[in-house]
């Protein structure tokens, strides 16, 4: 019994992951369909044939020459950057007196961060609207990134993370000498890079595909964002799926590139606040 036991967990181990290798190809069927018939041409369709054929860059010509794409490109690429660098930024900043300082009313501001996550982001446009009103801020790359700034799930998040490094850390730094900032900046926030680098793909997936509050704050045709101007090209032409696909295909790309400049941190970052220290 004892030799067939461990054989019979080596089965279901490999079963397991061979199950998963199966559900991964399946979901990338969809992604190389996509890709392929952005380079079909506008006559095909969408395609379902394996074996690519009669391939061409008609498509990608077609953005680059006759839209601003390179411009809504930008426009994403820019505001999801600096809006996440800001979100990660901060969030720790926040998670770490959460999570690590003793004051009055430091539950309650937790539990607070923890209702305004219940808030569903539809019932806060009006306000943003009536505010962006306000102070002119329509077409404008800080109308797209300051209401991405205040993220309770980010604040959340590090503040679970902050929450697993042991106390007699900071403590011996705090008897070393070291004041609150640099403590945050030299001992902390190196060793929650994973975190880090985790809230970085969220938070760049976040602000990127923000559509609902880019459609209400950008009118103008140069300040659209990327899935603004991808889901334009479905209103100037419904059945041209090759150039739809092909602008679908360059808006996954920079999400691709996060994820992977940032996958060392991502696999330890997810599990680095399960268990809380």
């Amino acid at each position: 019994m004892d030799k067939t036991q461990p054989s019979q967990q080596g089965i279901i181990q490999k079963s397991f992951v061979v199950l998963v290798l199966l559900l991964a190809i399946l979901s990338l069927v969809p992604l190389y369909f996509g890709v392929l018939t952005s380079f079909k041409p506008n006559n095909t369709g969408i395609t379902v044939s394996l074996i690519p054929e009669n391939l061409t860059l008609s498509n990608y010509e077609h953005l680059f020459k006759e839209t601003k794409i390179i411009r809504w490109f930008f426009n994403s690429l820019f505001t999801s950057s600096i809006a996440a660098a800001i979100i990660v930024y901060f969030s720790a900043l926040a998670g770490y007196p959460l999570a690590k300082k003793k004051f009055p009313g430091v539950k309650i501001l937790f539990w607070i961060v923890i209702a305004f996550m219940t808030i569903p982001k539809e019932a806060l446009l009006l306000p943003l609207f009536m505010m962006m009103k306000e102070y002119y801020l329509f077409n404008t790359y800080l109308g797209i990134i300051l209401p991405a700034l205040a993220w309770p799930f980010a604040v959340f998040l590090m503040k679970q993370f902050i929450s697993t490094i042991p106390a007699d850390l900071f403590d011996a730094a705090e008897i070393d000498g070291c004041g609150p900032l640099r403590l945050f900046h030299s001992i902390l926030l190196p060793i929650i890079k994973p975190a880090l680098g985790a809230l970085s793909i969220f938070a760049f997936v976040y602000v990127w595909n923000d559509y609902m509050w880019q459609l209400i704050v950008i009118t103008s045709v140069e300040m659209k964002t990327l899935p603004l101007g991808v889901a334009g090209l479905q209103e100037e032409a419904a059945a041209n799926f090759g150039r739809l696909m092909a602008g679908a295909t360059l808006g996954a790309i920079p999400l691709l590139a996060v994820f992977l400049f940032f996958q060392k941190y991502f696999t330890s970052g997810i599990t680095m606040g399960a268990v809380k220290g």
